[in-house]
């Protein structure tokens, strides 16, 4: 099947208004909007496909295939396995900004959740919106070196939420190179808990520049297993906000085989009794902040080594 109207490219290049036009996907690329696609088009940019899922499955693995997700697309996910991000290598990226960028609504049930089990996936600019009850987690990753970029997730009301944001559900290592940047989360719900929980040992994860606020007695920024190692951690620059009254503000990690940074973290919480950044021993703090006042600037916590 040809994709192009020139299948033998162009010997001397392309240039358009004095600019070069540079091919830099290897692999194909294909188009969803939920306003005037369909899964029976093509997937091209005038005959879109109709949903996420049904263009992951037209592309091939580790060919470094991309979807774009046109603004104003509306998604719905009911059940575990509608949208499964189950191909290696696929980048599924939103266009527009604010509430015009591509939305997806889990209902209905609590395990409803956009599930990464393929390896190299990435999701770029997409909102998710919670619209049921204790939602166990938003986005479920069981394949490695995920990225989750620029994300954002928010209640449709209250009592409306999630239990966990991103939810690192497999075995061992299944979520090793776990990426999670410039996301923001948002939830008023007391069954809020973590923004990340890891249910195995990790390596190389990655969380940087995120902005959560839970209105609630939530738990840690990241939770990981009982007697599981994080290593080779990197988490700096976010900021959490919580109404925490006891237990790790942070990182809730009770082994000491751990390695990696925790820097520049902001946590604003309403622990003022303990008052403990995290537990996970090996980890190394740097310039972390916390505070348990509203009105009072965070200081170093814990403290400088002299």
């Amino acid at each position: 099947m040809t994709y192009s109207n020139y299948p033998g490219g162009f010997a001397n290049g392309v240039t358009i208004r004095n600019v070069p036009i540079v091919v830099t996907n290897p692999g194909m690329v294909y188009w969803v909007d939920s306003n005037t696609g369909s899964n029976g088009n093509k997937g091209t940019f005038d005959r879109p496909f109709g949903t996420i899922d049904y263009a992951i499955g037209r592309c091939a693995a580790s060919k470094g295939d991309v979807i774009f997700v046109k603004p104003g697309h509306a998604e719905t996910i009911s059940d575990a396995g509608d949208i499964a991000a189950d191909v290696a290598g696929v980048a599924v990226v939103g266009l527009g900004k604010g509430t015009n960028r591509p939305t997806i609504t889990l209902d209905t049930a609590t395990d409803a959740a956009l599930a990464i089990s393929a390896a190299n996936v990435t999701l770029h600019n997409l909102r998710f919106v919670a619209n049921f009850a204790d939602i166990a987690a938003m986005i479920t990753v069981a394949g490695t070196d995920a990225h989750i970029d620029m994300c954002e997730f928010v209640p449709a009301g209250a009592n409306l939420n999630w239990v966990n944001v991103i939810d690192a559900s497999g075995g061992d290592n299944t979520a090793d190179g776990l990426t999670v940047t410039g996301c923001r989360a948002f939830a008023v719900d007391a069954a809020s808990d973590s923004f990340i929980s890891i249910t195995g040992d990790i390596d190389r994860l990655t969380v940087a520049e995120n902005f959560v606020n839970f209105d609630a007695d939530a738990d840690a920024f990241i939770e990981q297993a009982t007697g599981k190692d994080m290593l080779n951690a990197y988490i700096c620059d976010n900021v959490y906000c919580s109404l925490t009254t006891t237990g790790d503000l942070l990182i809730d990690n009770d082994t000491d085989a751990n390695s990696g940074v925790l820097a520049r973290n902001l946590v604003a919480h309403a622990d003022t009794a303990g008052e403990v950044i995290f537990d996970a021993g090996g980890v190394y703090p740097f310039e972390n902040r916390a505070s348990g006042v509203a009105t009072a600037s965070g200081y170093l916590l814990p403290a400088v080594d002299s």
